[in-house]
């Protein structure tokens, strides 16, 4: 291996995705400082002294009901050789694509602005928030709703089969993905797939101690890489789901492990789930049992609110003050009892609008739009780029609230520390040492808490 085929990858599309981060990690400072640490990490592998180290830090996200999902942050020059891997195979795990599927598109990419990309399906994905490129993940889930409604549309399909699979990342098993692998790549690709599994098999020795790991993938801060992994462990089923329901006279659709198949009538179900779950059962993978839904194609759409989204049809109508107020009309026509039978709650609705125009809107409904976006089950939710807008829209309010207190007040009363990240981060970006100074402490004492394993008193 020569340095300069190391060293390719590691340029502005690689440092960029840590320049904004809201995750804790300890990165060099100057160009000079970036290239040593990378050069430190060539030639630890070179050498043949490179080891995985156990993660910086852990974020913990609320799932819902208080279940945590742990997501590791590696050292930076973990995030080097694990990017590395992937560039490198990037080739042989991002082919071989079934169409109406998504999940296997490159890293890197153009980023993009939150204000300037209007998504109809922005759920704020916890997987896509740490992301090399967020925007490409969201990016990605519009394309792939665009063609499942315009598949609907035809008229051709009266029911959608919606299901997703059982912790994923945990499930996929590594010797299977390795056999895969290798059989897919090039000869000469051998000491880098056993450059990945080395650190895919060490990476957890907080949970395994010296037992390597066999079964699960790192749902890590920097998601690509390992969604990468995932998608392709998926491409075999892939064939065989879309040739199943070819003979089914349906039609297969898949966004990460999110799955859905469009069929005309019900009554090949029962016989599609036994082939397709047999299958995947090979593969160590299980159908989430209490998330598989039948829908009628009006069932789904209204679901999902289509008449709503429909009405920001082309780019740029989130800037056009009449189609904005028809989009907020619509969406507080909804009930709460209605809005909570949603998808998400009606949560994709508000974060489309966070974006648009929402200034030119009257004052009342202005303030209305507000008391949403302010309340704690949103912020909650937000990440950093959305605590800012709320930050910029709470103060053209005739009265705005004291936000600020509201989301210290919030962090002393949660104890998911995902939120205490992002939060941390608005502080620093809006420059007030005072909430900055309050969350560092109240993540100091949390990281403590769950080190201890300790109730508050």
């Amino acid at each position: 291996m020569k340095w300069e085929d190391f060293n390719r990858w590691f340029n502005r599309s690689f440092w960029r995705a840590f320049k904004n981060r809201t995750f804790p990690i300890d990165l060099p400072k100057t160009a000079k400082d970036k290239e040593a640490t990378v050069r430190a990490v060539f030639e630890a592998v070179k050498s043949a002294r490179y080891a995985p180290s156990i993660p910086e830090a852990e974020i913990v996200m609320n799932k819902g009901h208080g279940v945590a999902r742990t997501i590791p942050v590696f050292c930076i020059e973990d995030y080097i050789v694990y990017y590395f891997c992937i560039k490198e195979l990037e080739d042989v795990i991002s082919g071989n694509r079934t169409d109406h599927t998504f999940g296997g598109w490159s890293l890197g990419g153009t980023l993009r602005k939150m204000e300037d990309l209007d998504v109809e399906f922005d759920t704020g994905f916890s997987s896509a928030r740490y992301s090399f490129n967020p925007r490409a993940w969201q990016q990605a889930f519009g394309e792939f709703n665009s063609l499942l409604f315009s598949q609907l549309k035809t008229g051709a399909y009266t029911h959608i089969l919606q299901f997703d699979l059982s912790n994923f990342y945990d499930c996929v098993r590594l010797d299977i993905l390795e056999r895969w692998i290798r059989e897919d790549a090039p000869a000469d690709k051998g000491w880098i797939i056993a450059l990945l599994f080395y650190f895919l098999n060490q990476w957890n020795r907080r949970n395994t101690g010296l037992h390597p790991q066999g079964v699960g993938i790192p749902q890590d801060a920097l998601a690509d890489c390992s969604r990468l992994l995932a998608n392709y462990y998926l491409q075999k089923y892939d064939k065989f789901a879309a040739k199943l329901c070819t003979q089914a006279g349906a039609n297969y659709f898949r966004y990460a492990d999110d799955q859905m198949l469009l069929l005309n009538g019900t009554d090949r179900i029962e016989e599609l789930m036994l082939l397709l779950t047999r299958n995947l059962d090979r593969q160590g993978l299980r159908v989430n049992q209490k998330k598989v839904d039948l829908w009628t194609v009006k069932e789904l759409e209204k679901h999902r609110c289509r008449n709503i989204q429909a009405i920001f049809a082309k780019p740029g109508d989130n800037k056009d003050a009449k189609l904005v107020r028809k989009f907020v009309d619509a969406y507080f026509k909804l009930s709460d009892a209605q809005l909570s039978k949603t998808w998400n709650g009606g949560l994709p609705l508000l974060n489309r609008l966070l974006w648009a125009n929402i200034e030119s809107l009257p004052q009342s409904l202005f303030n209305k739009l507000l008391t949403r976006y302010t309340s704690p089950k949103y912020l909650l939710r937000a990440e950093k780029d959305k605590l800012i807008r709320v930050h910029e829209l709470n103060a053209k309010r005739k009265k705005p609230i004291n936000l600020n207190k509201r989301i210290i007040d919030l962090g002393d009363s949660t104890f998911h520390n995902g939120f205490h990240h992002e939060a941390l981060a608005f502080a620093k970006e809006i420059k007030n040492a005072a909430m900055k100074k309050a969350f560092a402490k109240r993540l100091k004492d949390l990281d403590e808490k769950m080190d201890d394993n300790r109730i508050s008193p």
